[in-house]
């Protein structure tokens, strides 16, 4: 009978957890609906910004709700903040989908610093012109947090266990089941238990009720956690890391490419068990909030010279401004908690916010800082070597120094992973073909293990090519490499009889085939074909080739599987070999 009433109680929390947060709950369960049609279909290239959009919203409405419980009063204010979500997901959307040629890793980032900062102010809110501390208010989402992952966890476990019964026992269950588990569990059920478990914190200058100081209290498992396990192995770190920066202060100490992210790590480490601490009363946690502020202070300060003497030899990347960004904050924070180790730590939430802000808020945000520096770095070394001419860059690797390479090829990567290259017009052809020894005039990866350079082939299809797909019943965009450099190619599940494309290797590359539901091998064609076409043809090397280049068609009574060659790199020495064909890949099944 108690298990009944606990579950009842459970239930009616989770249905008082919808009514208080309708807008938050409404755009998950739309995450969850469009992810598993996704799944489904694989039909949404945009679903990316679609998720983006919906938990930018979700998050903004959880913020305004906490706003509204503690300042606001009355329906119309409530629905006013239900709209302003809504609404904010919306305009989201439609500028990334409609006003981004491209949602690249920039956009990701941007978005990813908003929602942080959203879950910042979240966090935050409760606590303002309140009693209560932003460590207690962190103490409630960092229990409420590990707790939905634990139970989350168990449940996504149990199921994917009882689906695998199924299939083995009783009938065949397709793999794309868990992934439908997954995201349920992710979007519906893991928000709300989480969102179940944050108190409902008093109006201003009221006093914290008893539901409130439940949900601060820490547990006496997670307290013990704490006190004898956490803060002593912090402690040890600390011991060994202060005998490390003094041992080797003097060598390559601050050049160490360990050093910065382990230096960042423990920052984040300290900070997080500091609010942590400040809401357990024994002697560790007292110790601990005393001491290791101040400990922290010559660590950041060491973390943030090692960043900075990176740009010199690196230059400015948007990972490194943010490195920089949390010295900054940790230096402050250890400051506060150095002079004011027993009082409330509130003013760190509106310091982290407004360096989260102009981290993402032109023009001196992490992007446009970032992106300036590179493309300036190597504009010089281009001038300078006279590698740059009429908007063209001119080959020219015999008078370049081993420096002026790397910087070449740092700023190259970088420019290339941002997906900044199109915007510049100089670098528009390397964007297409990524052949960066025809462009810069050496090789990026160095020079090659044989004693003579190796057999090289770059080629491309022409942009803009038109393709003919209304013949065939799928359409695939693969990146094809040998087992060494990639996982192989397996397509989502299409069709009634669930066809697959697949790639297995073999001596190389390997062959592509397209199978059944059952496993059943329909059609292969061999990779090595293709390299073997353009070695025997061996009119070009470097350079576009046509659609009828391009195209390897095969056919048998049940498939018609075409490949259109979009990229093709082949290197051959005496004792290397290296494959890689971009393709787009068509199947008609008779």
């Amino acid at each position: 009978m108690k298990n009944i009433d606990k579950l009842w109680t459970t239930l009616r929390g989770f249905t008082s957890t919808i009514n208080r947060y309708p807008v938050t709950i409404l755009l998950f369960l739309f995450s969850a609906i469009f992810t598993s049609y996704n799944i489904n279909t694989n039909d949404l290239d945009n679903i990316v910004e679609i998720l983006f959009a919906l938990a930018l919203g979700a998050t903004l409405y959880m913020l305004l709700q906490m706003v509204y419980e503690r300042f606001c009063h009355g329906m119309k204010t409530r629905l006013i903040f239900g709209g302003v979500a809504l609404l904010g997901a919306v305009l989201y959307y439609l500028a990334v989908e409609f006003g981004v040629k491209s949602f690249g890793a920039e956009h990701a980032l941007r978005t990813t610093v908003l929602l942080f900062i959203l879950i910042i102010g979240f966090i935050w809110v409760p606590v303002i012109k309140s009693k209560l501390g932003f460590s207690e208010s962190f103490m409630v989402i960092f229990k409420s947090f590990f707790m939905v992952v634990l139970y989350s966890g168990v449940l996504f476990l149990g199921i994917s266990l009882i689906i695998m019964a199924i299939d083995m026992l009783i009938v065949n269950v397709a793999s794309k089941a868990y992934a439908h588990v997954g995201s349920i569990i992710g979007f519906i059920y893991a928000p709300i238990h989480f969102l179940s478990l944050i108190p409902t914190y008093p109006r201003r200058d009221d006093e914290p009720t008893l539901q409130v100081d439940k949900a601060i209290k820490p547990s006496k498992f997670l307290e013990g956690l704490i006190s004898y396990i956490i803060i002593p192995i912090t402690a040890i770190f600390t011991v060994i890391l202060l005998l490390y920066i003094i041992m080797n202060i003097t060598g390559d100490f601050w050049k160490d490419n360990l050093m910065e992210p382990l230096l960042v790590t423990y920052s984040i480490t300290v900070i997080i068990v500091y609010l942590l601490a400040s809401v357990i009363d024994n002697k560790a946690a007292d110790y601990f909030r005393k001491i290791f502020p101040k400990v922290l202070i010559p660590v950041v300060l060491f973390q943030t010279i090692s960043s900075i003497l990176k740009i010199g030899e690196l230059g400015i990347t948007s990972g490194r401004y943010y490195v920089i960004i949390f010295g900054i904050f940790a230096t402050t924070s250890a400051i506060i908690f150095s002079l004011r180790p027993n009082h409330k730590s509130n003013v760190i939430a509106p310091i982290l916010i407004a360096l989260s802000l102009v981290s993402i808020l032109p023009p001196v945000d992490a992007f446009t800082i970032s992106k300036s520096n590179q493309i300036g770095r190597l504009t010089n070394v281009l001038e300078k070597n006279d590698m740059l001419k009429d908007g063209k860059i001119v080959p020219n690797a015999a008078n370049l120094s081993e420096v002026d390479r790397q910087i070449i090829i740092n700023s190259v990567r970088y420019l290339s992973r941002m997906d900044y290259l199109k915007d510049i017009s100089w670098l528009k052809t390397y964007s297409v073909s990524y052949d960066f020894e025809k462009t810069f005039g050496f090789n990026q990866y160095g020079s090659d293990i044989d004693a003579e350079e190796p057999d090289l082939w770059r080629l491309y299809l022409a942009e803009r090519t038109p393709i003919d797909v209304s013949d065939y019943d799928i359409f695939v965009v693969a990146d094809l490499s040998g087992k060494d450099y990639s996982e192989p190619l397996k397509t989502v599940p299409w069709g009634v009889e669930g066809y697959t494309i697949e790639q297995e290797f073999k001596n190389g590359i390997g062959d592509i085939l397209v199978k059944d539901g059952q496993q059943n091998e329909l059609i292969r064609y061999s990779l090595d074909e293709i390299f073997n076409y353009f070695k025997d043809k061996d009119t070009i090397r470097n350079g576009e080739i046509s659609m009828e280049e391009a195209e390897f068609v095969t056919e048998n009574d049940n498939v018609i599987l075409s490949i259109v060659v979009k990229s093709l790199n082949l290197e051959e020495g005496k004792n290397s070999k290296y494959q890689n064909i971009n393709a787009y890949i068509m199947v008609k099944i008779k």
